[in-house]
């Protein structure tokens, strides 16, 4: 025959694997559980491999179990991927994408990519979902989110193919209201005396700022750490103390002056903008426009 093994098979198999368990496999298939053992004894017995090693109710994979495995993912992705592209008819595709956007990213950066889909497509309809990475790197798994701009890389232990795309770098400053940057004379040596604002720690920035205090030998009192970027912006508008922040955010601000750079020279830290999208058969076409040809120009100068 052409197709080489039972696909129920194999499909029962992906669950199993999945919930690492029978008995929560059996549930979620409505089947009894001495029909998955004996479906997966004869999956094992058709390839010749043991797929699991069994500990008690539990299921473990073998090295061939997690080959199998990466297959399953690609076929039933594939399968959800074809049920999109036959919902999506061609005129639709062209004009719709959903962009996922970690909300450490500068609104201005969103805006600047959000004015290039404009450009491109003719009446989109976008949809944007804001959010930590963990949880819109799930939803770019299961095909919610056709694009994902985030500050951070993928983090390595991810299974799927991404496309990975560096849009650029932004120079991180450290700025804050008039009031509150009067106090700060010797930069960076009287950040100890003035309450710091940080990103949270699942910021690269986080983890920059940090060692750039060490190397200093700087103690600042942190007195927030906000995980959305333009609350920070406001926050420090409001005087509430200083905070590091990428050129992007803070260009407009400091032209009007109600923010002030505390130095002049950039810091050893940037912000590395990335685009992310999941490998597939075919790329939402916007998302494929903006993954060749959104760069950020930044101004190279002081």
């Amino acid at each position: 025959s052409m197709i080489p093994f039972n696909h129920h098979h194999l499909y029962y198999f992906w669950i199993a694997a999945k919930e690492g368990n029978v008995t929560r496999a059996a549930k979620k298939l409505f089947l009894a559980q001495s029909t998955i053992s004996s479906q997966i004894a004869q999956f094992e017995k058709a390839l010749g491999k043991k797929l699991f090693e069994r500990i008690g109710r539990n299921l473990q994979l073998t090295d061939d179990g997690r080959l199998v495995l990466s297959y399953a993912e690609q076929i039933f992705d594939a399968g959800r991927e074809l049920l999109d592209a036959l919902h999506d008819r061609p005129s639709q595709r062209t004009s719709r994408i959903q962009i996922g956007i970690v909300d450490q990213v500068s609104k201005q950066v969103a805006r600047t990519l959000l004015r290039d889909v404009w450009r491109f497509a003719k009446e989109p309809h976008i949809t944007i979902h804001e959010g930590v990475l963990d949880n819109l790197l799930v939803e770019l798994r299961g095909h919610v989110l056709d694009l994902l701009v985030s500050d951070s890389d993928v983090p390595l232990g991810e299974p799927t193919d991404y496309i990975k795309v560096r849009a650029g770098e932004l120079r991180v400053f450290f700025v804050g209201a008039p009031l509150v940057a009067k106090k700060v004379r010797k930069f960076p040596q009287d950040l100890a005396h003035v309450p710091v604002l940080l990103p949270t720690p699942a910021s690269p920035v986080w983890r920059d700022v940090e060692r750039y205090f060490n190397q200093k030998g700087i103690q600042p009192r942190i007195a927030a750490e906000v995980q959305d970027a333009e609350l920070l912006r406001y926050m420090a508008l409001d005087g509430a103390g200083i905070v590091p922040l990428d050129e992007a955010t803070v260009a407009d601000d400091v032209k009007t002056g109600w923010l002030v750079r505390l130095h002049r020279l950039p810091l050893p830290i940037t912000k590395t903008i990335w685009l992310l999208a999941k490998k597939r058969h075919r790329q939402n076409l916007i998302a494929q426009h903006l993954l060749d040809s959104f760069r950020l120009r930044t101004s190279g100068h002081g």
